[in-house]
């Protein structure tokens, strides 16, 4: 049985474009990059640096909450996993908030980025020397790119994949006094 090149453009047609046509415009995306500054060492701070990269055209507003990009970590979209495997648990603040305020959102200008250092030691018990992970587990919860849609109120936020690769890194020995 032979099939005609007319049909079969046809039928290619009805199946592509219903698909594109419901794809509708892309949302807003981010790229995210963890990085240690320094050497980390038990007892001592261990300095990450959170990148995040707009690839897009036009500028994103994201909510900071619980990112390096907060002044006080209160909470955090992380996993830090210790040498053992285990879970190490987050100790800093958790909190319940209320609305957002304007302040409360960094801007990510369009086709760069931003970025910010937090001490993990902050907010974690690193004093056992060895190999960590951490990964991002949680969402942003906002991200925006018109400015006049910040800020938002909690019941209209519209969460985005923070999508980091896991940062592995070293946790040395205590120095020691010379």
């Amino acid at each position: 049985m032979s099939v005609s090149p007319g049909l079969l453009l046809t039928l290619a047609a009805v199946l592509v474009v219903p698909a594109c046509a419901a794809t509708g415009p892309a949302a807003p995306h981010l790229g995210c990059e963890l990085k240690v500054v320094g050497s980390p060492h038990a007892g001592g701070p261990a300095m990450v640096r959170m990148t995040l990269q707009n690839p897009g055209e036009r500028p994103l507003f994201a909510l900071a909450w619980g990112t390096p990009f907060e002044e006080r970590w209160m909470g955090t979209p992380f996993t830090l996993r210790g040498p053992d495997g285990a879970e190490v648990p987050f100790q800093g603040p958790m909190v319940k908030r209320g609305d957002p305020g304007r302040d409360d959102y960094e801007l990510v200008p369009a086709k760069g980025s931003v970025e910010a250092d937090a001490d993990l030691a902050a907010v974690y018990d690193l004093s056992r020397p060895g190999e960590y992970e951490l990964s991002a587990t949680r969402d942003l919860y906002d991200l925006a790119d018109d400015e006049t849609q910040v800020p938002r109120p909690r019941d209209r936020h519209q969460g985005a994949k923070l999508e980091c690769a896991p940062l592995r890194f070293t946790v040395a020995p205590a120095a020691t006094a010379r």
